[in-house]
């Protein structure tokens, strides 16, 4: 039982491994990454601008583009994620391989949320230094908050990899970037719906409301931002509704890629 396992183990690792060295040497990623540090940058010069408390308009600056980046970037490689093996058409050689297909799209997600990982923690430190010039050392709320963008990272990576398994990188970033906006506002367009008189419409929204991740349980920023102590059961529901959430949409799309004909 542990020989096969092991076996299985270091398969997956192989290619995270190879996937995780070509999205670090990828040049668009290292353009988005230096947008981010202009962004965090600029939000030194809000303090100047900004009315009512300034340091937490800059610390809320700071936080919402590390969020807004850290999607794009899921966004991104993860639409590519089978394209470009196709493009390239290594893909043949990884179908030919006797390694179960599901194991290939389990290392290539594991690869992308370890690159995720690692920009999200570059920006963190760079946001750390940013604040901690200006401001002093942030609060511990600060890097919860960071934990709670990798869970949604997590989430919305697995749907960007679903997505990549049938459709181009231009389709799949459609429907990935439609999951992130409506996920983000699900709660308001539950409320939105419940408001309505017209009962097609509350159906509608409510089957919306049903059908994609609810990704505002992770947005804690503002709570981080004001000093507000983020409750542990609500990071451990949220951390157990990723989890069950990404699990769910990885198996949909190893059933798909398994399903896939690539001659």
């Amino acid at each position: 039982m542990t020989a096969p396992f092991a076996r299985m183990a270091t398969r997956v690792y192989a290619v995270a491994a190879n996937t995780f060295r070509e999205a670090v040497r990828d040049k668009v990623l290292y353009s988005i990454l230096f947008f981010a540090a202009l962004l965090l940058l600029a939000s030194l010069g809000m303090r100047e601008v900004a009315l009512g408390d300034r340091d937490k308009v800059v610390r809320g600056v700071g936080l919402g583009g590390i969020s807004v980046i850290g999607g794009i970037i899921a966004i991104f490689l993860g639409v590519g994620l089978v394209y470009k093996e196709i493009e390239r058409r290594t893909i043949y050689t990884l179908a030919s391989k006797p390694v179960p297909r599901w194991q290939i799209l389990l290392g290539k997600y594991i690869g992308l949320w370890l690159t995720l990982a690692a920009e999200v923690g570059i920006l963190t430190a760079m946001y750390t230094l940013i604040i901690g010039y200006q401001q002093g050392t942030p609060g511990a709320g600060v890097y919860l908050a960071m934990c709670m963008l990798m869970l949604e990272l997590t989430l919305v990576t697995a749907f960007a990899t679903l997505f990549s398994t049938f459709a181009s990188p231009l389709s799949a970033s459609a429907y990935t970037l439609c999951v992130y906006v409506i996920g983000h506002f699900a709660d308001d367009l539950y409320i939105f719906g419940k408001a309505s008189d017209n009962p097609a419409f509350q159906s509608f929204t409510l089957a919306l409301y049903r059908a994609v991740p609810n990704l505002g349980m992770f947005n804690v920023r503002a709570e981080a931002v004001h000093g507000i102590p983020i409750p542990g059961t609500e990071v451990a529901w949220a951390a157990a509704y990723a989890f069950g959430y990404t699990v769910a949409v990885l198996a949909v799309a190893m059933a798909v890629f398994e399903r896939r004909d690539f001659k």
